[in-house]
């Protein structure tokens, strides 16, 4: 008996531009193919502008700009944000639509504060600067929905031992801050943290866009579904700003490529309910490198025994 494949699809949304008309694009999408979503949303300013200055410290940002075509697919506007422009705010911008996305059924979590400091800034942040970080995502949060969100997935998948440390006082339901091969429980030190980990197992597609010789949209479906399993949960992560933009199309010939295979689709806060912590493996976490993606990512390291049921 063939196993169906389950589905998490993750939604970041890191610009205003991207909540404000990706966002709903993708909902609009996920209701027509009957599919859900977990969306994960910034909740401070819209700062993408800032973001240029890893030219300097990263020739791969450059070619990866080049690559994606990012100027047209982001935007004058979001490209000068936080520098040239003032910058926006991106959740506090649509309350109304956030809690729209929920009440439609769809997960929406945090997605940081300042997705760009976070990103460029988190291996120097103090550990009071990384609380103030979360604590005004997560005030922003409970301004918005009157409760505490319950689940958090760190902008550019960047985390370190300290940010991990500072988000484990947050008692989240799950985060999803890494790349990987399974959902575990991270050791940092000698401690194991409490908290569920989900890492994305997919490459994003903007990573794979222009290599290895997709030349079309039937080629990049293709090559996502080879990479589909059945032993263990898969979760692909999509950007608003991309398949909520010109990749729309490319994202609904994935999901009915899915589809044809039987898949699941779930919610990545689903998924965790399906997850007994206890069972999942103890993994550190590592810095690593992606194909496709400029600078380092957090990465799922080698497996431990998982803890004893108390």
């Amino acid at each position: 008996m063939q196993i169906a494949p389950r589905i998490a699809l993750k939604v970041d949304v890191c610009t205003h531009d991207g909540l404000k008309y990706g966002a709903p694009a993708l909902a609009r999408l996920f209701e027509e193919e009957k599919v859900t979503a977990s969306f994960f949303v910034a909740m401070g300013p819209d700062n993408s502008g800032k973001a240029l200055r890893r030219m300097f410290r990263n020739p791969g940002f450059l070619r990866k700009m080049v690559r994606t075509r990012a100027v047209a697919l982001y935007g004058l506007r979001t490209i000068l944000s936080g520098t040239l422009l003032p910058a926006r705010p991106i959740g506090p911008a649509f309350p109304a639509l956030l809690r729209e996305l929920a009440d439609r059924g769809f997960e929406v979590g945090i997605h940081g504060f300042d997705h760009v400091r976070w990103q460029d800034e988190i291996e120097t942040l103090a550990e009071e600067e990384i609380e103030l970080e979360l604590e005004r995502a997560f005030e922003v949060y409970r301004r918005i929905f009157g409760r505490q969100s319950s689940s958090f997935a760190a902008p550019g998948w960047r985390v370190n031992d300290l940010a991990l440390k500072v988000l484990s006082q947050f008692r989240l339901h799950y985060q999803s801050n890494t790349r990987g091969r399974r959902p575990y429980r991270c050791r940092v030190g000698g401690e194991i943290l409490e908290f569920l980990e989900i890492p994305s197992t997919m490459p994003t597609l903007d990573e794979i866009v222009g290599r290895r010789g997709l030349r079309n949209s039937s080629d990049i479906v293709a090559y996502y579904l080879r990479l589909v399993t059945t032993h263990l949960p898969n979760v692909h992560t999509v950007h608003a700003e991309v398949e909520g933009g010109p990749y729309n199309e490319v994202l609904r010939g994935l999901i009915r490529g899915l589809k044809k295979l039987n898949a699941r689709f779930l919610r990545l806060d689903e998924l965790a309910r399906e997850i007994d912590p206890r069972s999942t493996p103890v993994c550190s976490v590592e810095r690593g490198f992606i194909e496709g993606r400029a600078g380092w990512v957090s990465v799922q390291g080698s497996e431990g025994e998982a803890p004893q049921a108390a």
